[in-house]
């Protein structure tokens, strides 16, 4: 394999990652993604390295362990994302609508309102969202997300109404984003992350994903890249 790693083999081994990461509920070490790929650690490196400078996943600094491969948090957060026999990290409340789609049976999803002090569960039955009363906050337009992923997701939260969107903001000193209703995240969290656990599984282009924003009624220059 040259020093340029393919798109063909990224789309692989990012799909080789999620996979390992629904089944196992953490993330797979090089030596491993070397053997289910059938290359050597030091293709799954750059692969991995490739990955993150195409904004695929994010690495711990100074290494190739992965921190985020979205829609799944390696690390513990705001979001806990449970069925009858499996659970894992979500990074924010996009990811672990995210999560409940990728696992086709009911699901539930522990977080903190507004990230603050009152616990919140979403209830995902039959592929549908029971607590539908509440509102979700997406703090940057698309195009700022990967400016500090991390940081962004950690913003995206659900509240009760956009009036407590408001009053947080007000609060934090931050600026407002855009207000979704969680049956539209939970609609855009199918278009976006449904194709994660394909073994023909192909990163987005910036207008596919223009395209799923319109699919789902966002549109205007914050949903574009």
């Amino acid at each position: 394999m040259s020093t340029r790693i393919s798109d063909e083999y990224q789309n692989q081994l990012r799909y080789l990652i999620n996979r390992y990461i629904f089944d196992t509920c953490y993330a797979p070490q090089c030596e491993e993604l070397a053997t289910l790929s059938n290359t050597s650690v030091e293709e799954v490196e750059l692969g991995l390295k490739a990955l993150a400078d195409n904004h695929a996943l994010v690495l711990h600094p100074n290494s190739v362990s992965i921190w985020v491969a979205h829609p799944f948090a390696l690390f513990p957060t705001l979001f806990w994302v449970k069925t009858k026999d499996k659970q894992w990290w979500g990074n924010c409340a996009w990811c672990s609508f995210g999560i409940a789609q990728l696992t086709n049976e009911d699901t539930d999803i522990f977080t903190k309102l507004d990230g603050h002090i009152e616990s919140l569960t979403i209830h995902v039955r039959d592929n549908k969202i029971v607590e539908t009363d509440y509102v979700v906050h997406m703090p940057l337009p698309v195009n700022k997300l990967w400016d500090n992923v991390i940081y962004t997701c950690a913003n995206i939260l659900i509240f009760k109404t956009e009036n407590d969107i408001d009053q947080w903001c007000k609060h934090h000193n931050k600026p407002k984003g855009v207000a979704l209703s969680v049956e539209q995240l939970w609609s855009l969290s199918k278009l976006w992350y449904g194709n994660y656990l394909d073994p023909n599984f192909k990163r987005k282009s910036k207008q596919l994903a223009e395209s799923i924003f319109t699919q789902v009624g966002l549109i205007g220059d914050f949903w574009k890249f």
